[in-house]
């Protein structure tokens, strides 16, 4: 990939975290590693400059919901990803904050599917932006 592409992976559980971490940086991608809602929320409001953001929906402290809507409202063209072990009971704080989230990956989850997905997502948006320029 030309540019160095850099993720947001929010994940409570320790073993999926490192799991996921470590298949996404063999994907090429630069991993920041938020461990509960309230670090993730912290972690965009410092502008990461994240191409996508991997995040678990059940999380302490602060809900997947809730950093979903937080990621709608402050940074509405940032990607999410999100991971679920409940993927039919997923719901939105508005049903307006869906947009962001591009894909929804149920738990149990292969590291590696959610980094491929989230690598060819993120040399997706950079081709769109070169493109645009």
């Amino acid at each position: 990939m030309p540019r160095e592409h850099k993720i947001l992976l929010v994940e409570d559980d320790d073993g999926l975290r490192y799991a996921m971490q470590r298949a996404l940086e063999r994907a090429e991608l630069r991993v920041d590693v938020a461990v509960d809602g309230r670090e993730a929320v912290q972690a965009i409001n410092n502008g990461g400059g994240y191409c996508c953001v991997v995040l678990d929906m059940l999380l302490p402290s602060i809900h997947g919901s809730s950093v979903v809507a937080h990621i709608a409202r402050v940074s509405p063209k940032l990607p999410v990803v999100a991971v679920t072990g409940y993927p039919d009971r997923v719901l939105f704080a508005d049903p307006a904050d869906r947009h962001v989230v591009k894909a929804i990956f149920p738990k149990p989850v292969e590291p590696s599917d959610v980094a491929a997905y989230v690598r060819s997502r993120c040399a997706r948006e950079t081709a769109d932006e070169e493109a645009a320029q």
